[in-house]
């Protein structure tokens, strides 16, 4: 898997593993598929955000979401035979998990909740 991150509307979106998007789903996340060879936030852009709360995917598991996806969206070798899983990530301080300063210690990467609230 190759390490791609975008940016969108000042939020970093980061590509993780189809695991990681599996209990990111699981755990009420929201998780944007796109096709493999597609790149997120262009013109051409086949991506959709997914999250288990929002309206039509109530009782929907991880893989009927992807099967589907998969299904429409990635036919071809132009777009890929597969799904690439995004998740929106911030960089916080470590300790506080507030916005890094000039007098922080160490920053982690973590999951955006702010696309959560819209």
């Amino acid at each position: 898997m190759n390490k791609y991150s975008f940016t969108n509307n000042g939020k970093t979106w980061e590509r993780i593993t189809k695991k990681q998007a599996r209990a990111a789903y699981n755990n009420g996340l929201t998780v944007l598929f796109c096709p493999v060879n597609m790149r997120p936030f262009t013109p051409w852009h086949l991506e959709i955000d997914v999250n288990k709360n929002f309206e039509g995917y109530n009782g929907v598991t991880f893989e009927n979401a992807v099967n589907a996806f998969e299904n429409y969206n990635c036919t071809d070798n132009e777009t890929g035979r597969y799904t690439a899983f995004y998740i929106p990530v911030v960089t916080v301080d470590r300790f506080t998990g507030e916005t890094p300063t000039a007098y922080t210690l160490g920053t982690v990467k973590q999951y955006d909740y702010s696309v959560m609230e819209g």
